[in-house]
């Protein structure tokens, strides 16, 4: 593997790794359009 294939895994990783944060963390499993967390939708 190069630098780039390092890079561009890291970077893969990173941007995995944020959208699990945004979607299961910060807003602990809400739906995308539901910010207060009163929706139906489970």
């Amino acid at each position: 593997m190069g630098a780039s294939d390092i890079i561009i895994a890291a970077a893969i990783l990173a941007g995995a790794a944020y959208l699990l944060y945004r979607s299961v963390w910060k807003k602990k499993g809400h739906c995308q359009g539901c910010s207060s967390g009163s929706c139906d939708k489970k």
